[in-house]
């Protein structure tokens, strides 16, 4: 778990103590870990594979918000302290290997040990940071800015990510997205 290690300093029993809390869980490609609606009761750490997170328009069809790769915590962080059912679902693009914590263990983790709760609190201000980076790109850079951006942040993204949730997630279509990536392409 170098993650948590690069973020606090803890012993490996102090890790280990707090990773005997969690389950391990293989999810298929295309499994849902959360779908809209349903209330989130775990905070996951993704050891392997490619996580999309959606949303839906108000004509009901999925759109991708964002996407969670390896060596990532990940919960419907919304509802973490106030008990509200998730409006986004979390699909597996990829086979995933994730350690599942239950939120039932959270007060007894932080009771043993207060660096997982400084941990949680690092990741939950991390996603707000990422969330309003997210709304302003879309505000103030143009589609070609934020494709870049979205190269920079996720640089395998286009060999693991269908074009389709690319698409998505930079607010477009997906033929516009072919040709703004041949036009890249072209220079």
């Amino acid at each position: 778990m170098q993650f948590i290690q690069s973020r606090i300093i803890i012993s490996q029993a102090e890790l280990e103590k707090c990773i005997s809390y969690s389950q391990p869980r293989i999810f298929a490609k295309g499994d849902y870990l959360l779908r809209i609606g349903e209330y989130c009761r775990f905070i996951g750490f993704l050891n392997k594979g490619l996580i999309v997170s959606t949303t839906e328009d108000s004509a009901g069809k999925e759109k991708a918000s964002g996407f969670i790769y390896e060596g990532c915590f990940f919960t419907y962080t919304e509802g973490l302290a106030a008990n509200v059912p998730s409006h986004k679902n979390l699909v597996a693009l990829e086979e995933c290997d994730i350690l599942i914590l239950s939120k039932d263990n959270l007060a007894l983790i932080f009771k043993e040990n207060p660096k997982f709760e400084t941990l949680l609190n690092q990741m939950l201000a991390e996603e707000v940071r990422h969330l309003l980076m997210k709304e302003q790109a879309g505000r103030t850079l143009s589609l070609e800015e934020r494709y870049l951006n979205l190269e920079k942040q996720y640089p395998d993204a286009f060999q693991r990510i269908p074009l389709k949730y690319l698409a998505d997630y930079l607010g477009i279509e997906a033929p516009s997205l072919s040709r703004l990536r041949r036009r890249l392409a072209g220079k």
